[in-house]
């Protein structure tokens, strides 16, 4: 079950479907338990045109748009969330750029950002900072060189791998800028990845910046807070379809097995109505989730805000995810807990981005501080 698009979206889903089975799907467990960033696999999401596909074709792009990004990416997704997630902070920080940087900055960057023939990090969480900008520690100091950075971030994806990294950092007591670093810099300094449940692949590493010499500033000096508010907007988004494609790849691997496993001689699928009640709870909540991302995909094309809609993708496709993955392992039994199953993986996937790249009570706040402000504004309250 799948949301019915326009045929030229569905002719990009079907396009992309084939090549990732093709090109991701066979380096998806090797990446997984590997724990390591996988050239190969940049390789081929990038041949799949993911980079480029929300972009202009002025800065190199497809002439695409988030719409398309998104079916995009829920495609990807399912052969390998992990590989659908490569690409993510190189556009959000591509689209950044655009939309705060100046024009020397977008020269020299966007369009190797979106080729995919560099890559770029999101450095804002710190080891003491989660979800909240005002315990940023890292500090820039306006120098006759230019402003130079010092501090410490923390699980910061590719930063092994960047050529570039949108870095935050305290311009005074109460403000952040936003900051472009040339990771080539010797004081940019990166240490060992982290060994994590899932998502391994993508390197979070902790990053020591000594004296970091930035290229400039994003934005406004005291700037870093709006800057971050646009591009993580992009991010959840990224993050709920990627959700939303573990959860489909999961339904479809329980409903495989739940027609092939028989009990007495008919499928499970059909003879038990509390596996038709798992999955069928699970598929609704799929549906929802893949038609929210649409609707979130289509404001962020209208360059509109949307700060509750993307927080509420994100728990809706969480969610999703959670239930389709949950139901997988019920359907299939003690298989699906095997690593000779891709149910087990798609299980560890699924959580990974309830507690990373902002926690699921985050999520919560975020909607609910916007349900009370148009309260407010109503003159009910």
């Amino acid at each position: 079950m799948r949301i019915r698009l326009e045929p030229e979206l569905e002719a990009l889903r079907a396009a992309v479907d084939g090549q990732a089975a093709r090109t991701v799907a066979p380096l998806a467990e090797k990446v997984d338990r590997g724990q390591a960033f996988s050239p190969e696999l940049w390789a081929a999401v990038r041949d799949i045109g993911l980079t480029r596909l929300p972009f202009a074709e002025e800065h190199g792009g497809e002439g695409g748009t988030v719409r398309a990004y998104v079916v995009a990416t829920r495609e990807v997704a399912r052969h390998s969330p992990v590989g659908a997630l490569y690409p993510g902070t190189t556009i959000q920080v591509a689209m950044t750029l655009l939309q705060h940087g100046t024009p020397e900055q977008v020269a020299r960057w966007v369009p190797r950002l979106v080729s995919g023939e560099s890559v770029a990090s999101w450095a804002f969480t710190e080891p003491a900072t989660g979800s909240d900008p005002r315990q940023i520690t890292t500090r820039a100091e306006r120098t006759d060189a230019g402003w130079r950075l010092t501090g410490a971030k923390q699980f910061i994806s590719f930063a092994g791998q960047a050529d570039v990294a949108l870095v935050f950092a305290r311009t005074s007591e109460t403000a952040l800028g936003a900051f472009l670093v040339d990771t080539t810099d010797p004081a940019w300094s990166v240490g060992e990845p982290s060994e994590v449940l899932s998502m391994g692949g993508t390197e979070a590493r902790p990053v020591a910046l000594d004296g970091v010499l930035a290229e400039g500033l994003v934005g406004p000096v005291d700037g870093g807070f709006d800057v971050m508010i646009a591009g993580e907007a992009f991010g959840k988004l990224r993050a709920a379809t990627i959700s939303a494609g573990i959860a489909a790849r999961a339904l479809e691997e329980a409903s495989a097995y739940a027609l092939t496993r028989e009990h007495r001689g008919t499928p499970i699928g059909r003879k038990f109505p509390t596996i038709q009640a798992l999955l069928g709870k699970a598929a609704a909540s799929t549906l929802a989730a893949e038609s929210l991302l649409l609707t979130c995909a289509d404001l962020l094309d209208r360059k509109q805000s949307v700060p509750a809609e993307a927080a509420s993708a994100r728990l809706v496709s969480g969610r999703a995810a959670r239930e389709a993955t949950e139901a997988a392992l019920h359907v299939c039994g003690a298989y699906g807990l095997t690593k000779d199953m891709v149910v087990e993986r798609l299980y560890r996937e699924a959580v990974f981005f309830d507690v990373s790249q902002g926690v699921t009570e985050i999520q919560q706040v975020i909607v609910a501080r916007e349900l009370l402000a148009e309260a407010a504004k109503s003159g009910r309250a």
